[in-house]
């Protein structure tokens, strides 16, 4: 395979060396355009997964055993940058060196608020970390739970952003139709999120013979808006209850970051549906105290 390695990583040591002047750059840029802004996977700056190869190459890795991958890297595994948490010491290293290159953003942020995307796999460190900094991390309803219940949005802190969906996942909409109008390989596990999302919004999750448009579009819209969270953010996606999505992760895909909205503002406007579901909109912001 020769000396080709993975997606560079951050070197903080040659950071660390001149005031990390890089990343107080780009803040700097960024809060001259926005009055809060966000940092993609947040959990790097304590540790990443890091890959020898490039993802480009991920179908050709993905079938090996571990020995056949070693044999394909020249003994280079994949491995957690600077070290792994398997350990309270490296816990503690990672924790105390992700607490300081987040203040070093957040020195830099001044008053524009930051908020850190702390989804995926996420060390039992990171999210008391995130609060004590006062970095707001996300609330996606279906995958918040005490065991197996779904955590109500009166429980969330307020330091949070609720949404039901980012970019890298599919519509609401997308969901409800591979759950009950379109069945795909992938239909049990839209049923499954559909049926915590419903819970969340207060519905029984035997949900198959509800009215999308007229019973559970605006249940779900008023439980996240209803939340404690301090920001309740809908994607353009399930605001205008669209099926289209915008990346597929992993994918190489033609439409990733290709997507625009089909049709125009003055058309969005003219349209009796969509004036009704913004009048709805405004209304439940109105009923959940958000304007």
């Amino acid at each position: 395979m020769g000396p080709e390695l993975g997606i560079p990583l951050y070197r903080w040591d040659k950071m660390r060396a001149n005031n990390f002047e890089w990343w107080r750059e780009r803040v700097r840029a960024v809060r001259r355009v926005f009055h809060l802004f966000r940092i993609d996977h947040v959990l790097g700056f304590y540790r990443i997964y890091a890959f020898p190869w490039r993802p480009r190459k991920n179908k050709q890795f993905f079938p090996l055993d571990w020995n056949q991958m070693l044999e394909r890297t020249g003994g280079r595994a994949p491995h957690f940058v600077p070290r792994n948490d398997e350990t309270a010491e490296t816990r503690e290293a990672n924790k105390r060196e992700g607490e300081e290159f987040l203040r070093v953003v957040l020195e830099g942020a001044g008053t524009t608020r930051v908020i850190g995307e702390d989804l995926g796999v996420v060390p039992d460190y990171v999210r008391p970390n995130l609060r004590a900094l006062g970095i707001a991390g996300f609330k996606i309803p279906q995958w918040e739970s005490h065991g197996e219940q779904v955590t109500p949005g009166s429980e969330y802190e307020r330091l949070s952003v609720a949404t039901y969906t980012t970019h890298d996942h599919k519509p609401i909409r997308a969901l409800w139709e591979e759950a009950f109008e379109h069945p795909t390989a992938t239909s049990e596990q839209s049923r499954f999120d559909l049926a915590k999302v419903a819970v969340f919004a207060g519905f029984n999750p035997t949900i198959d013979q509800v009215d999308f448009e007229k019973d559970f579009y605006p249940a779900i819209m008023e439980a996240l808006f209803k939340s404690e969270a301090w920001i309740a953010i809908v994607m353009i996606t399930d605001l205008l209850a669209r099926k289209y999505r915008f990346n597929i992760p992993g994918t190489k895909a033609n439409l990733n970051w290709a997507r625009r909205i089909r049709r125009s503002l003055a058309q969005l406007r003219s349209s009796p549906k969509e004036r009704r579901r913004m009048r709805l909109i405004h209304e439940l912001l109105v009923k959940t105290g958000r304007v």
